[in-house]
C-alpha cells in the first residue's frame, strides 16, 4: 500500500501576520490573502457598463474597507484580454491630502506613459515631442524672462511663473524638447515625488488650469488605444479617500469634463458621504448612478452554527491563508461581528490577535488575546465621539434613514454604517463596537429626563 503523503508544514504565526496584511488588497500579490467571490449587483453592474460600453465612465463607492480596491484589481485581471487597463492608486503615488485635478491629471498621465514604456517599449518621437510642448505650454511665453547676454542658471517652473500657482511647487527644469519616453517618464516620476511631499493652500489648488496636462492625458491615451488595438480602461483607486469637500467637488463635479472627455473608460472610486450629501444629485445627473459595494454580512456575537452563512466569508479568508487552526470558529464569529461586514476591519483586528499570541509566545489565539483586542478598538474611539456625535447617530437609526446628511462624518469614518442588502427601514445601522457607547448615550438621557420631573 502507498504511503500517505505528508501533510505539508502549517505556515507559522509571523508567515500567518505577513499575510493578514489589511493595506494590501486581497488577490494583489502571491503572499496577500487570496480574493473571494463576492455577489454584488453593483460589481456586476459596472463590469457590464465597461465590457459594453468602451467609453462608459464609472463611480464605484462604499465604506472604506469594504473591499473597492480588491475589485477594482480583480476587474483589472478580467478585463486584460479585451481593454489595455491602466491602473492609478492615489494613495501610492499621490497621497490623498495632495489630491486635485491637476495633479490627478499627473497621475494618470504618468501611469499611462509608465504602462506603455513597460509594456510595449519606446514611445514615438514625435508623440513625445508633443507631450513636451504641453509641459512646456504650462508657462505662457510672455512670462518667461527675455534672455539675456550673461549664462544664467537653468530656467525651473518655478522661476516662470507667480508664486500664486501650483507649479512653483514642481520646481522641475523646463525639459527640452528633444526628449525620449524614458526621460519623459522620470521626470513626471520626480514631480509626482515633489508634489506628494509638499502642502498647497487649496485656493491655490482651485485656481489652477489643468488643460495642457488634459490635452497630453487624451493624446496618450488615444494613442495608446491605436497601438494596442485595444479600447483603454482606467482605473482609480483611493479617490473614496478625499475627505476634502472641496477638492472633493472640485474633482468630481466642477472639473469633471477633464475626466469624462478622455478617449477611455473610467472606474474611479468616490467617498461614501458624498453620495448622502447635498452634491449626490449632481453626481447622479454628471455621472450616471453611483455604484455602491455593500458591506458583508455580520453573524452575531455568538452561536454554535458552523454552516451560518454570515459566518462563511470570513471563515474563507481565514482559511484562505491557513489561519484556521489559529482562530476557533467562535473566535471568528466574535471578529467578524466586531468588523460590522467591512473586510480590512476583520483582517485588521485578526493581525491584532496574531501579534498578542506571537508576543506571549502561544501558538494560536485566546480568547482574552480578543478581549483585547476589541477593547483597544472601543478604547481608540470612546474619546473621539462626543455627545453630538451620538445624537446625529441616533437621529439616523431612530428614524429608519432619515437625517442621514447630519451624520456623514460618521459614514465616512465607518460608525454609521449603510448597507444595501437590508430592508430599506434597517439600511443603517451602527458599527457593532458602537453600540454600548449609544446606548449608555440613551440612558444618560433618560437619566437627564427623570431629574426633570
Amino acid at each position: 500500500m502507498a504511503k500517505k503523503a505528508a501533510n505539508p508544514r502549517k505556515p507559522s504565526l509571523k508567515t500567518i501576520l505577513q499575510r493578514l496584511n489589511p493595506n494590501v488588497p486581497a488577490g494583489q500579490e502571491e503572499h496577500a490573502m487570496p480574493r473571494f467571490p463576492r455577489d454584488s449587483n453593483a460589481l456586476r453592474q459596472i463590469r457590464t457598463h465597461v465590457s459594453a460600453d468602451p467609453f462608459a465612465k464609472l463611480l464605484l463607492s462604499g465604506h472604506i474597507g469594504v473591499g473597492k480596491s480588491t475589485e477594482l484589481l480583480n476587474l483589472a485581471n478580467d478585463m486584460q484580454p479585451e481593454r489595455w487597463v491602466v491602473q492609478c492608486s492615489v494613495a501610492e503615488t499621490l497621497g490623498v491630502h495632495n489630491v486635485n485635478t491637476f495633479s490627478l491629471l499627473v497621475v494618470l498621465l504618468e501611469a499611462a506613459i509608465r504602462s506603455w514604456i513597460e509594456n510595449l517599449g519606446e514611445m514615438p518621437p514625435g508623440l513625445v515631442e508633443e507631450l513636451v510642448g504641453h509641459i512646456r505650454d504650462l508657462v505662457p511665453a510672455e512670462k518667461r524672462p527675455k534672455q539675456k547676454a550673461k549664462p544664467r542658471p537653468p530656467e525651473t517652473l518655478g522661476d516662470l511663473v507667480s508664486a500664486q500657482t501650483y507649479l512653483n511647487f514642481w520646481n522641475q527644469p523646463l525639459p527640452p524638447k528633444a526628449l525620449n519616453g524614458k526621460e519623459l517618464l522620470k521626470l513626471y516620476g520626480e514631480v509626482l515625488q515633489r508634489i506628494a511631499l509638499r502642502s498647497v493652500p487649496v485656493e491655490q489648488v482651485l485656481a489652477l488650469d489643468p488643460s495642457p496636462i488634459a490635452a497630453s492625458c487624451e493624446v496618450v491615451l488615444k494613442e495608446l488605444a491605436g497601438s494596442t488595438g485595444k479600447p483603454v480602461l482606467v482605473l482609480i483607486d483611493d479617490l473614496d479617500k478625499v475627505r476634502n469637500e472641496e477638492i472633493r467637488d472640485d474633482v468630481f463635479l466642477n472639473r469633471a469634463m477633464a475626466w469624462l472627455r478622455l478617449p477611455c473608460g473610467i472606474v474611479s472610486t468616490l467617498p461614501l458621504d458624498a453620495v448622502f450629501s447635498s452634491i449626490g444629485r449632481e453626481l447622479d445627473q454628471v455621472w450616471g448612478d453611483v455604484q455602491v459595494l455593500d458591506p458583508l454580512p455580520v453573524p452575531t456575537p455568538h452561536g454554535q452554527t458552523l454552516d451560518d452563512p454570515a459566518l462563511q466569508p470570513y471563515l474563507t479568508m481565514l482559511r484562505s491563508i491557513d489561519a484556521q487552526e489559529v482562530f476557533s470558529a467562535l473566535q471568528c464569529r466574535r471578529l467578524a461581528n466586531a468588523s460590522s461586514g467591512l473586510p480590512r476591519v476583520f483582517v485588521s483586528i485578526c493581525a491584532t490577535c496574531v501579534r498578542y499570541a506571537l508576543d506571549t509566545q502561544g501558538r494560536h489565539v485566546r480568547d482574552h488575546h480578543i478581549d483585547l483586542v476589541l477593547s483597544d478598538l472601543m478604547d481608540r474611539w470612546r474619546g473621539r465621539l462626543n455627545d453630538s456625535d451620538y445624537q446625529a447617530l441616533l437621529d439616523v437609526v431612530d428614524t429608519e434613514g432619515s437625517n442621514v446628511p447630519k451624520a456623514l462624518h460618521l459614514i465616512r469614518d465607518g460608525i454609521l454604517v449603510r448597507d444595501g442588502t437590508a430592508p430599506p427601514a434597517k439600511q443603517f445601522r451602527l458599527a457593532t463596537w458602537a453600540e454600548p457607547f449609544v446606548e449608555a448615550y440613551r440612558r444618560r438621557l433618560r437619566g437627564k429626563q427623570a431629574s426633570l420631573f
